[in-house]
């Protein structure tokens, strides 16, 4: 829902929460839930990103800006932080400045990456172990492997990030965030059945894993099993009722297969969890107004 709201790809949101640069206000069975700071940040990193600032690029400039205003606990939810060009500047009460009160942050680099930025073209997983020193899976810390997989997705890399999270899961053996990430790599590649197993084994690892659940309903649906969807839709709220999007997910499958009145019950649900949802208009009409 936050990803709808701020225009991106869920698994842009995903990415901000691990490089800590969102920080959520409750975590229920691994599903992240933020409050308007999440919000006001969210927006500001979309912006950014839709200028052209790279990731890597926001991560040195977001340290900078901490040195300077070590006041600020989150920056991105509590500054206004405005693209000049290539030029990051700071609006606080006293006007437009730069993060240290003089000099101006060069974003004229934005285009060239540095020694520790990734290259335009991202090298194969193969190259990356090599020129690491690492020449199997089970050489390289699960951890880096993931980093990896995680950068190579934001390049728009997901051939090269889904081997890189395969990886990691056989260097550091199964573990149920690694296998909902590369599901999620694999839906958006298009290989839903590959997809589809992946988020079951981060099920059968952690059957409460709420997201996992919900997001294996999406792709059932995709490959036009509904009876399975329902049911991975139903688990889902089995661990956490009050997941909205489950809500309206399921009452869409419900209607499409004919079963109206089991579909009210969970309109009616998403809106009173999610009444400013960017769907919550659609769910007042299906239940013929407000």
């Amino acid at each position: 829902m936050l990803a709808e709201l701020v225009g991106v790809p869920a698994s842009r949101v995903r990415s901000w929460q691990q490089r800590g640069w969102l920080v959520p206000v409750e975590q229920t069975h691994r599903l992240a839930q933020f409050d308007f700071l999440g919000l006001t940040a969210a927006r500001q990193l979309a912006a950014l990103s839709r200028l052209g600032a790279s990731p890597q690029l926001i991560a040195k400039k977001l340290t900078e800006i901490e040195r300077q205003f070590p006041d600020v606990q989150q920056p991105l939810a509590e500054l206004t932080l405005i693209l000049d060009g290539k030029t990051l500047l700071v609006r606080r009460a006293d006007g437009l400045i730069e993060p240290s009160g003089q000099f101006r942050i060069d974003f004229e680099q934005l285009d060239s990456a540095t020694d520790d930025e990734l290259p335009a073209t991202l090298p194969s997983p193969a190259v990356l172990l090599s020129r690491n020193g690492l020449t199997s899976a089970d050489q390289a810390a699960p951890a880096r492997l993931a980093a990896w997989a995680a950068e190579l997705d934001e390049a728009g890399d997901l051939r090269c990030a889904a081997e890189m999270y395969r990886a990691a899961l056989a260097a550091g053996g199964p573990q149920p965030e690694l296998c909902f990430q590369l599901a999620e790599v694999l839906y958006r590649a298009g290989e839903l059945a590959a997809a589809r197993e992946r988020y079951f084994v981060a099920i059968e690892l952690d059957e409460n894993y709420v997201e996992a659940r919900a997001n294996l309903g999406c792709v059932l649906l995709d490959l036009g099993e509904q009876e399975l969807a329902v049911s991975a839709f139903t688990g889902a709220l089995a661990s956490m009722e009050t997941y909205a999007d489950v809500h309206y997910h399921l009452a869409k499958t419900l209607d499409q297969m004919g079963r109206a009145g089991e579909a009210d019950v969970h309109w009616r649900r998403f809106v009173e969890l999610a009444p400013e949802s960017p769907w919550a208009d659609e769910a007042q009409e299906r239940l013929g107004g407000p």
